[in-house]
Parts: C-alpha cells; structure tokens; sequence
C-alpha cells in the first residue's frame, strides 16, 4: 500500500515547509529539517508560545524558533529576534515595543542556514 503524501490547506505554510526542507537539504546536522517535520504535522502538535515564556528562557540577542505561533499573554523586557510561522497582534506589538525583531521562519532560515546558535522554544 503506498503511503500518502499529507498537504496543508494553507499555501503560506506549505511555502513555508518546502523552503525550510531546502535549507536542510545542504547542512547536516539541520534544525530546519526538524521545524519543518513539525510543522508538516497536524496542528494541534505545533507549538503555542506565549511572550512570557520567551522572556523566561532568553537573554537579550538570542535568535529564537518557534514552531507554531507566538501569542501575547505576559511581558517581555529584553530584545530578541523571534522567527515563527504565525503571531498574535499583541505578541507582535510586545515584541517590537522591547526592541526585538519578528520574522517569519524562512528569514530567519536564510540569516543562519546551518542553524547554529539558535533556541527552539515549544
């Protein structure tokens, strides 16, 4: 019986996940091809980070992968460059208000190809 092949509904996330399967591709070992296993999943398997538990396990600088979408209960009181597939309008005002920056997972894909000196939070 052969296997079938599961697709998401979303284009965005699907884009998503063949991008982060190249970034994969040419660095072993990847981070990129465990988000992107993540994420190919169903969703109730993607991670749900709120702001307050990026405050909790990082300093000021990190680079940091989520998984899944960020959301905006708690504070944040350091700068931190936050790469995820989706975030909540309050999660996105916090962030930017203490400075940080919010991009999606194939920016941050190209800023660091061979995921060193990344933080994957679930």
């Amino acid at each position: 019986m052969a296997k079938r092949k599961r697709r998401k509904n979303n284009p965005e996330l699907s884009s998503e996940i063949d991008a982060l399967k190249m970034h994969a591709r040419g660095h072993q070992p990847s981070a990129w091809r465990d988000v992107a296993r993540k994420l190919e999943g169903p969703s109730n398997g993607h991670a749900v980070v709120n702001v307050s538990r990026l405050n909790r396990h990082t300093k000021s600088g990190d680079i940091v992968i989520v998984a899944g979408k960020v959301l905006g209960a708690g504070l944040i009181d350091h700068p931190v460059s936050i790469g995820a597939s989706s975030f909540s309008a309050a999660a996105r005002s916090k962030i930017l208000a203490a400075g940080g920056t919010v991009s999606s997972l194939d920016e941050i894909a190209n800023m660091s190809p061979k995921g060193g000196h990344l933080k994957i939070i679930r």
